[in-house]
């Protein structure tokens, strides 16, 4: 089974933490000898901490920055469409 120990800083990945949860994407941003801090994207970006030596369910993929950039510029085109009808409704 992975552990996040297998993941490297600056790739983006899209992993199951554990048998029951969703697929996310997440990136490595820091290391420390026993942790690291990664960052999930998804409809909230979330940073959080996780030993190295925690187990992952799967490493479904990994993704280069233009694949992943591809997939979170749907995001970003999310939040334009939520802003023009913010927009629209203080007028």
């Amino acid at each position: 089974m992975a552990t996040y120990a297998d993941l490297q800083p600056g790739n983006f990945y899209l992993l199951k933490d554990g048998k029951d949860t969703d697929i996310e994407l997440i990136s490595v941003l820091a290391l420390t000898d026993k942790c690291m801090l990664l960052r999930s994207f998804g409809q909230v970006e979330e940073d959080f901490w996780k030993k190295r030596s925690d187990s992952i369910e799967e490493i479904v993929e990994e993704l280069d920055y233009e694949s992943a950039s591809a997939i979170l510029s749907l995001y970003d085109e999310d939040e334009e469409d939520e802003d023009w009808e913010e927009e629209e409704d203080e007028e």
